[in-house]
């Protein structure tokens, strides 16, 4: 296409061209700008030689000035003798050399849109600072080029900074099509390596969580010519789709097609999933995106009409209050926590009932769960911790507010130093034991046994064997609800029974625990007894672990065998024939299940002995 104008009183055209085939040499312009050379369109031309020769063959037809990237050392090569060549670009040697301010940034302007700064400087002298809301080194190269060209044509710096800043790009470059507090989909013509490359590093834009790209490769002699640099140029993107290449008139190669490119990015290390069409394409894009991502469909064919489809989707979805929340509690947190809506809770714990989160969170830092507790205290928003989920049971109709588990790698470390463990609350207990046994330490063997973290663990004041977990922690880690951080010494907190008040309104982050040196292999034969003993008298069925406390007078495993209860049934729900305290989810129960067999349970106990069962049990959540 072409643009008319006016400089002063003389008419001209603005016309995009490319040496795509072969054409570009027929153009007679009065001044070029010349952004790069690359090995391209090799369907028409014999090689790179022949595609520099079209170059250099435009350069003499231009009866004015070329303005030429000094970056690409292909051009700087075709151009630099030439009379009235003008390079500009990022080298230091260009004669409009271009320094991007902010470290590089992007930054926001008193509207609050996205704008990368920068500094142009000319035959040693600041020309000026301009601002373009086209982000990525590719965009504000080429907006050097119009500053050199307009510069040389005798425009006044400030008119060219005021006409930069001001214009938002051509359609398909970067082109934002939807954009709100969740997500922003940008549609973009870019469909070489080199482009491809250029726009990603464009796209990682303040604030936002994940990349997703939806990529529709154009033209087979292209994709068969180029495929390992396809392969590669999609590095760091979070998720990306291939689908069915644009042929453009082509006819097909046998071979070559979009998801031979999805098995090439996948063999160079890079996910990549192949979807056929585009109407595929955009609802699995849909399914995978989050709040706070950046979702971007490159492609010069007809993916366009996938990022239109997908934007005018998002127009008319009506946003609940909780996926606001969701949003909100996203962009609040960073990229490495995992953040969930109505998030099956059955799975994540031990006895498998229970039913959803409105919200479920695994902050990635301490830094992230103080974030999430300050955010829930501002919405007042209800929150509860979840370790392992032993020793609970959720109620099916679920647990409403936010669920916080903190199940993330950093806080599942576990170091040893001397006789000491230093471990967060997401680890596990039999980690613990296993990690004492092989430093030769003893003392810890009773936790192998108990199907918990160390978090939750500590909150119960977990015990097996005869021994508390109090017994060994010489020193904890916790948060308040508000967010700050404290430790101190395990003997100035109360513990008691299965239980440990301090954790009533505070959050176990780690502790230290104490072992006594000991031959690894008396360790071993400690651990192995308390083993067997445990698989002896523990059913294998997911269950909770003890359903009640036991009571002064009588184990309440004793007190359910001799009321002849073991094997009782309700729905899916059955007392272990192994260990009458344990009630275990034989045949897909339900919570309700469970607490119908505990009431169960409890009335014979009442009623038979005069005994009140106290469930140990903690049950949360609706009914």
């Amino acid at each position: 296409g072409a643009t008319g104008a006016y400089h002063g009183d003389e008419p001209f055209f603005v016309v995009e061209a490319d040496e795509s085939d072969g054409t570009l040499g027929c153009f007679r312009p009065r001044h070029a700008i010349v952004l790069n050379v690359d090995e391209e369109h090799l369907d028409y031309f014999a090689n790179l030689e022949s595609v520099c020769q079209e170059f250099e063959e435009f350069g003499r037809n231009t009866t004015g000035k070329v303005i030429f990237c000094a970056d690409d050392p292909r051009l700087s090569e075709i151009y630099t003798r030439r009379p009235a060549s003008i390079s500009y670009g990022f080298h230091p040697l260009a004669g409009y050399r271009i320094v991007l301010k902010g470290a590089g940034a992007p930054g926001a302007d008193g509207a609050g849109r996205s704008v990368q700064a920068f500094e142009v400087w000319h035959n040693g002298a600041l020309l000026g600072e301009f601002e373009t809301l086209l982000l990525g080194d590719k965009n504000v190269s080429n907006a050097g080029a119009v500053i050199a060209l307009l510069h040389q044509l005798a425009f006044e710096p400030d008119a060219i900074a005021l006409a930069i800043a001001e214009f938002a790009g051509a359609a398909r470059r970067q082109q934002q099509v939807f954009a709100d507090h969740r997500f922003r989909v940008f549609d973009d013509y870019g469909h070489h390596p080199e482009e491809i490359r250029a726009t990603l590093r464009a796209m990682r834009l303040p604030g936002s969580r994940r990349l997703l790209v939806a990529f529709q490769p154009h033209r087979f002699t292209r994709t068969r010519q180029l495929l390992s640099e396809f392969a590669t140029c999609f590095g760091g993107v979070d998720q990306l789709w291939v689908t069915g290449i644009y042929g453009a008139g082509e006819a097909a190669i046998p071979g070559v097609s979009g998801e031979s490119l999805a098995e090439a990015v996948r063999a160079a290390g890079q996910g990549a999933t192949f979807v056929a069409t585009l109407g595929d394409l955009r609802r699995e894009v849909r399914a995978a995106m989050l709040p706070g991502d950046i979702v971007l469909f490159l492609g010069a064919g007809d993916i366009t009409h996938a990022a239109h489809d997908l934007a005018q989707e998002l127009e008319e979805e009506t946003v609940t209050p909780n996926e606001n929340l969701f949003a909100g509690l996203t962009g609040a947190l960073s990229a490495g926590s995992l953040i969930r809506r109505d998030e099956p809770l059955a799975r994540r714990t031990t006895l498998r009932v229970g039913g959803t989160a409105d919200l479920y969170v695994e902050p990635a830092s301490e830094a992230d769960l103080a974030a999430t507790l300050r955010f829930c205290a501002a919405h007042t928003l209800k929150f509860t911790i979840l370790g392992r989920g032993s020793n609970l049971l959720i109620r099916d109709g679920g647990i409403r507010g936010v669920v916080i588990c903190l199940a993330h790698a950093s806080f599942s470390r576990l170091e040893i130093a001397g006789d000491r463990l230093h471990a967060g609350a997401g680890v596990k207990l039999k980690q613990v034991a296993i990690e004492a046994r092989r430093a030769g330490l003893t003392g810890l063997e009773f936790v192998e046994g108990i199907p918990g973290t160390l978090g939750g663990s500590m909150r119960m004041n977990a015990g097996a064997m005869g021994s508390w977990l109090f017994d060994v922690i010489e020193r904890i880690r916790f948060m308040d609800y508000e967010g700050n951080a404290h430790e101190r010494d395990a003997r100035e907190v109360t513990v008691e029974y299965r239980g440990c008040p301090l954790f009533r309104n505070h959050i176990a982050l780690g502790a230290v625990l104490k072992g006594e040196p000991a031959p690894a292999e008396a360790v071993a034969s400690r651990m192995t007894k308390f083993s067997e003993k445990r698989w002896e008298s523990q059913p294998s069925a997911p269950s909770a672990g003890c359903i009640f406390k036991n009571p002064q007078t009588i184990p309440a495993g004793k007190l359910i065998d001799e009321l002849g209860l073991k094997g009782t049934r309700v729905g899916g729900a059955a007392v272990s024939d192994v260990h009458g305290n344990f009630i275990v989810n034989d045949r897909g129960a339900t919570a309700r299940d469970v607490l119908n067999l505990i009431e169960v349970i409890k009335e014979r106990a009442r009623t038979a002995r005069g005994i009140e069962l106290e469930t140990e049990v903690e049950i949360i959540g609706e009914g």
